[in-house]
């Protein structure tokens, strides 16, 4: 794995990671989630990715995909990804994972099934993710948060 120090568009210091094995940037792309820092997990992404989780818009490029990591870091907290099953087949990588964070002081608990697809460069270009967005959704009533506002696809 080479790490080293890039500065995208809007001047900031981001962190460019390239492995070999396309799990070992998916594993280092979620470890990276307990900075809390949107510039560190965005570099994991190609200019023109798109990431869709759920039933939500996806969201396409740096700028979309910073503004939605932005709102994520921002109200939640202790990022854990516990990985059931992880797997490749070239440059794909499917998860299996119980994704955990806190909100308002509440432990949100998430089964998700996702993949990632990685480009030459070893960056994600697409990801999705499939999880029971009303059970999540409960989970976020539960600890005080208004969903009217939520955006669905």
């Amino acid at each position: 794995m080479r790490i080293e120090k890039v500065d995208d568009a809007v001047g900031h210091q981001e962190e460019d990671i390239v492995a070999s094995d396309p799990k070992v940037t998916v594993r280092a792309f979620f470890g990276d989630w307990a900075t809390r820092d949107p510039a560190v997990l965005v570099a994991y992404f190609a200019q023109d990715a798109e990431w869709s989780e759920a039933s939500r818009v996806p969201a396409r490029g740096h700028d979309e995909i910073r503004s939605v990591l932005e709102l994520q870091v921002g109200f939640g907290s202790d990022f854990e990804f516990e990985f059931r099953t992880i797997e490749s087949a070239g440059n794909v990588v499917f998860t299996e994972r119980i994704d955990r964070f806190l909100i308002n002081g509440s432990q949100m608990v998430v089964p998700v099934a996702g993949f990632m697809e990685l480009d030459e460069a070893g960056k994600i270009k697409a990801w999705r993710d499939y999880y029971d967005w009303s059970a999540l959704e409960s989970q976020l009533l539960d600890s005080g948060i208004d969903m009217s506002g939520a955006e669905h696809a």
